[in-house]
């Protein structure tokens, strides 16, 4: 059956054959090439999330950096500054 088959429609299953070789392996736009690209806009999108949520928390840090308060706590914790006749001690 699967003989009478091939000797029927060989030229057809070589030329489906061959279309679906060159659509898949050898075009321009490959199947695999599609897949790689998708793949890299889904690690493009989830850097895009990860800069706004730093942009979000940096535009909240300089907010707060407006205020004397902060601005003296940062300074302190980040620098180690402090006033006149003020001891440290760093607990580690």
């Amino acid at each position: 059956m699967l003989k009478k088959f091939w000797q029927k429609y060989r030229i057809g299953c070589v030329i489906t054959i061959a279309f679906v070789l060159i659509v898949t392996v050898f075009s321009k736009n490959t199947v695999i090439e599609a897949m790689a690209i998708r793949h890299r806009i889904r690690v493009m999108h989830r850097e895009q999330m990860r800069y706004r949520e730093q942009a979000r928390e940096d535009s909240t840090f300089l907010e707060m950096l407006k205020h004397d308060w902060f601005l003296e706590k940062y300074a302190r914790e980040t620098y180690y500054m402090k006033e006149r006749g003020e001891e440290i001690y760093l607990v580690e």
